[in-house]
């Protein structure tokens, strides 16, 4: 596929336009696409990278330079071709509600930012955004178009001085107090109707024990390395209630209580 731009947009982090119309248009939020980055045997495995936006015939990616292989893809020039494979996994379930609440940590804007822009018609949208300093903060203003973004940076450099997380006590006045005995996965309740999240575990984590105390169905988009992307190699497995399920097959999308993490 073919290389429109790759642009960098914050310190060690760009935004990769890929020419293709087949993904393009048939794209979900949530869903990644699989990218080979050397015809070498090295780094010899795919990255694996949410679909940050669509515009016409062309795919963004967002990512971060973390390692070797992600430093290769950095050095791609307009024109030059990539080996990919997409789009692959499941997307975010999104039913009919009309109240969102979305969280991203770091990098975990990527399949965020997809999903706000397919809900931007349907409803209530409020953001959260978090990372370490200001200067990794992402995509602030394409969510302020979008709806209402609140942000926090745990050195305090910017927003609210704290994890993403904690930005949730402000989002507290929107849940309400009376909540139900019990709840169905996928049942509308209560205020936001229902919340997605994409960012690390520990992150992920407070924010299932947040959904399970108001009452709030939860998805998560879960980040994790793959090698093969279409489940074969079984390297990606999750555990869940009843065994174990593999991010790239089963996943990355799953809702909360069905994943013990």
């Amino acid at each position: 596929m073919k290389v429109i731009k790759n642009e960098k947009i914050a310190p060690g982090v760009f935004v990769l336009t890929i020419q293709d119309k087949e993904i393009a248009t048939t794209a979900k939020p949530g869903q990644f696409v699989n990218i080979r980055v050397v015809d070498s045997y090295f780094p010899l495995l795919r990255r694996p990278l949410s679909v940050y936006c669509v515009e016409g015939e062309s795919f963004k990616i967002l990512y971060k330079v973390v390692g070797e292989g992600t430093r290769i893809l950095s050095s791609y020039k307009a024109n030059e071709e990539l080996d990919i494979i997409g789009p692959l996994g499941n997307c975010f379930n999104v039913g009919d509600y009309k109240d969102f609440l979305l969280i991203a940590g770091g990098i975990g804007v990527a399949p965020i930012h997809f999903l706000a822009t397919s809900l931007s018609k349907r409803g209530s949208i409020t953001t959260l955004i978090g990372a370490k300093t200001r200067s990794e903060i992402l995509c602030e203003s394409e969510f302020k178009e979008l709806g209402q973004v609140v942000v926090s940076t745990e050195d305090g450099s910017y927003g609210t001085r704290g994890v993403v997380t904690d930005l949730l006590v402000e989002a507290e006045p929107r849940i309400e107090r009376d909540k139900p005995k019990s709840r169905a996965i996928g049942k509308t309740v209560g205020e936001p109707e229902i919340i997605f999240a994409c960012g690390p575990v520990g992150m992920l984590k407070t924010v299932k024990s947040y959904a399970r105390s108001h009452f709030i169905p939860c998805q998560f988009s879960l980040e994790q390395h793959m090698a093969c992307g279409i489940g074969v190699c079984l390297g990606c497995a999750v555990p869940v209630k009843n065994g174990y399920k593999y991010v790239c097959k089963d996943g990355p999308v799953f809702w909360a209580d069905e994943i013990e993490i």
